[in-house]
């Protein structure tokens, strides 16, 4: 059910309110970066996930010309629920409507609390924000209602006009780059993806079961999109396990003259041998024998491993910054990584 005032409606989203959605959130980030974030095919992917009912889940904000103007979405975080991300973004033509943003951060903490009696007992629970550096709007509504910024993450990019020709890997004794096989892999890899997440800063530990569901609804999210070919797993020959992987897409939001990296990790018994940084450099020159010409990921930029170091190594730098807030819902334990002494 919705509601209504003298010039705006709010309610959950439906199916059919897409590309509406998909315009929102572009428009967004046409005014801070230039260019679109999202195609209305992969939202709806997203939608169609576990993580996401659009009726219990979803808030919007339309003025009187039917235009999508506010969103909030509260993505169940799945078990322990301990950790909850609320999302909350206005169009630049509301930016400065204070009112609207308390409206939509109060209506996701809301919601974001009603999972606390889901957590274990005794742990601490927050909800998570995030803004852009340059979205002082979004990050003012974070701070007036009491959330704190906790960390910085950085997109990250090389450019191939302006970089040479990226070394070929050197691969560690005993290790073979394979290509992914989904069917046979997606369980190794998520092993592999655990172990080699475990020690970074935010990591909850999650059910397997759950993360090998997610794991496959990101699959099926992206459609033709998903390139099994530019899934590149780095091998231990003696054991069979997937020692690291650089798991690539072929474009970004419908450009397809950059690749991205959604996901790079190298398990802690592989690390310091030069793994990373041969991944990076295959990764990275595969892409660019396939016409890109550059290569995005995101990484948080205090990396407990040292991992800005490797990216910077392998040619990469910073384009813009992602800030993260928090605020406790519910004092306890601290299930949530965040240092190596964990």
């Amino acid at each position: 059910m919705g509601t209504k005032d003298e010039h705006r409606t709010f309610r959950p989203a439906t199916v059919d309110d897409i590309h509406a959605a998909a315009e929102l959130f572009n428009a967004r980030s046409r005014f801070f970066y230039g260019e679109d974030q999202i195609e209305a095919e992969k939202m709806l992917g997203w939608w169609k996930g576990s993580q996401l009912n659009l009726e219990t889940d979803t808030w919007s904000c339309w003025d009187e010309q039917g235009k999508m103007i506010g969103w909030a979405e509260v993505e169940n975080p799945g078990s322990p629920h301990i950790q909850i991300e609320c999302g909350v973004i206005l169009h630049p033509i509301a930016m400065a409507d204070t009112t609207l943003w308390d409206e939509l951060i109060q209506w996701g903490e809301a919601r974001c609390r009603e999972y606390i009696p889901r957590a274990p007992e005794g742990a601490r629970v927050a909800a998570i924000g995030i803004a852009l550096l340059v979205d002082e709007h979004r990050r003012q509504a974070w701070r007036r209602n009491g959330y704190e910024q906790v960390r910085i993450s950085n997109r990250m990019r090389i450019d191939f006009a302006d970089a040479p020709v990226s070394p070929k890997p050197v691969w560690p004794e005993g290790i073979e780059l394979r290509p992914f096989h989904q069917e046979q892999d997606l369980e190794r890899l998520i092993t592999a993806c655990r172990e080699a997440f475990r020690d970074h800063w935010g990591y909850v530990e999650q059910p397997f079961e759950q993360d090998l569901t997610r794991r496959r609804e990101w699959i099926r999210s992206l459609g033709k999109d998903f390139d099994p070919s530019l899934w590149f797993m780095a091998v231990d020959q003696a054991s069979g396990e997937i020692a690291g992987f650089c798991l690539c897409d072929r474009q970004i939001s419908g450009d397809h003259t950059r690749g991205y990296v959604a996901s790079f990790g190298v398990r802690d018994s592989y690390r310091r041998q030069g793994l990373g940084l041969a991944l990076l450099h295959h990764s990275f020159a595969e892409l660019r024998r396939r016409g890109r010409t550059a290569v995005e990921l995101d990484m948080d930029s205090e990396n407990l491993t040292g991992a800005l170091r490797l990216y910077t190594r392998a040619g990469m730098r910073p384009i813009r910054q992602i800030y993260t807030f928090e605020k406790e819902l519910r004092p306890g334990t601290d299930l949530v990584r965040r240092s190596l002494d964990f």
